[in-house]
């Protein structure tokens, strides 16, 4: 394979990387929320310390997907001067 075909293939791929990186991070923190909001206001079966850590778990790292996906996306300093 060349160059020029792999260089091809993953830009081709870029597109998919992204959407699924925006579309995980968004998952990810919705269910690190829905964890901690169903903690504080029902019965859960996990022991609330547990709840808290995984939520906070699942926020940080949604946040961080969905940044590494949408800053794909947005134009940098060198595209807007």
């Amino acid at each position: 394979m060349s160059y020029e075909e792999s260089d091809a293939r993953r830009t081709s791929n870029q597109g998919f990387r992204t959407v699924m990186d925006i579309g995980m991070g968004v998952f990810y923190v919705g269910i690190g929320l829905w964890l901690i909001i169903y903690k504080a206001f029902g019965n859960m079966p996990v022991p609330p310390f547990i709840a808290w850590l995984l939520g906070g778990m699942m926020l940080v790292g949604g946040a961080f997907r969905f940044y590494k996906g949408i800053k794909v996306v947005l134009p940098t300093r060198k595209e807007i001067e």
